[in-house]
């Protein structure tokens, strides 16, 4: 990691929709992503047009998920 050049940190969710999204990347459209478990839930509003990925929005809450749900 010494010396590496970060241009952007993205959450998981964001992470996620990117990978999937490289299968087909002529859609378009506006998606919502969310990661609950693990005693956290986040979620990532993005926008994909032409290849191009553009995050509109992010939040999360650290303390809701794993146990909350037992």
């Amino acid at each position: 990691m010494v010396g590496s050049n970060v241009l952007q940190h993205l959450n998981e969710p964001t992470a996620a929709a990117i990978a999937y999204e490289t299968k087909e990347l002529n859609k378009k459209g506006i998606i919502l992503v969310y990661d609950l478990g693990g005693g956290t839930f986040d979620f990532s509003i993005i926008k994909v047009k032409d290849g191009e990925f553009e995050v509109l929005a992010i939040n999360g809450d650290p303390h809701l998920g794993g146990e909350d749900f037992d």
